[in-house]
């Protein structure tokens, strides 16, 4: 007979895990820990989850959705492009990617530690990557559709480099020098794009 869910224990589920991913790290982290903190057995983990991976990204969607949205309240609320541009880059790259917390360093150790059983699903990465090309082009109105493309797609890469920076070298990230690379690099290129169309 199939046992009921309830949302009571997915919650705890939930909770107990992003407690311990924090503490721990995902790697250290077991299914078995996960239950003994939520007050439940191992195998009632698996009446909701399929598996460890499943679960933490249960837990970092919400959390990256929230932030990506008061990120594109921020980069809305600024007065000029270079100003978004700066807003968009530093929240995601400084704020999002180098994120203290452990939400991000968790996402990066699940997905280095992903098997081909785990269940992957891209939604999550499809969604940010609409809402960063998005916010491209809310910085960058007059740039051509390929060249913000190319740029979600650069700074999706600059995301994940230092978020696995942040997971090698944990709590020694200043990577505020690094961003303000990037984003002179960003507006010399749109600049030169300028000066080539005039």
């Amino acid at each position: 007979m199939a046992r009921q869910k309830s949302e009571q224990v997915r919650v705890a589920i939930m909770g107990a895990a992003e407690r311990l991913f924090m503490e721990k790290g995902y790697i250290a982290t077991t299914i078995s820990s996960i239950a003994r903190a939520a007050g439940t057995s191992q195998s009632n983990v698996y009446v909701y989850f399929d598996s460890k991976f499943e679960i933490a990204f249960a837990v970092f969607d919400p959390w990256l959705r929230t932030r990506i949205a008061e990120l594109e309240a921020t980069v809305s609320a600024q007065k000029t492009p270079e100003d978004s541009l700066h807003a968009l880059i530093h929240g995601l790259l400084h704020g999002i990617a180098a994120d203290r917390s452990g939400q991000t360093l968790t996402l990066v150790q699940a997905l280095a530690t992903a098997k081909p059983g785990d269940d992957y699903n891209p939604e999550l990465l499809i969604w940010t990557m609409s809402r960063i090309h998005h916010m491209i082009g809310r910085a960058l109105p007059d740039l051509a559709a390929a060249e913000r493309e190319a740029m979600t797609h650069s700074l999706m890469l600059a995301f994940d480099g230092i978020a696995l920076r942040q997971n090698l070298r944990r709590g020694e990230i200043t990577a505020a020098a690094s961003v303000d690379a990037l984003e002179k690099m960003v507006l010399a290129l749109v600049g030169r794009r300028a000066a080539t169309d005039a």
